[in-house]
């Protein structure tokens, strides 16, 4: 399973917090306000329920789609960098449970 996080924050200082509470915890950037996790299901559960404390006081636009991996698979890229491919390369590969 997939949770996407997408934001934005008219802070930067929000923006940051955002970024780095969803990096501690595995998440990888895809662009630059969206990110992504992967895990079983349990650990994207506990990743909504984290984020959603976090966030709680934040101006701005947060939202977090759970997905299932095929969705992901599905999409339809227009143009990328080269560097994003390489590390979503590496999500399948990466798990953190806490």
């Amino acid at each position: 399973m997939l949770v996407m996080l997408a934001y934005d924050c008219p802070e930067s200082k929000d923006q940051t917090f955002i970024r780095k509470e969803f990096e501690k915890i595995g998440g990888l950037r895809v662009q630059y306000s969206i990110y992504i996790f992967n895990g079983e299901s349990h650990e994207c559960e506990r990743v909504i329920r984290h984020m959603k404390r976090m966030v709680a006081e934040i101006d701005g636009d947060i939202r977090l789609f759970p997905m299932e991996e095929r969705v992901w698979d599905a999409q339809i890229i227009m143009s990328e960098y080269l560097e994003t491919t390489k590390r979503l390369g590496q999500l399948k590969d990466f798990v953190i449970i806490w």
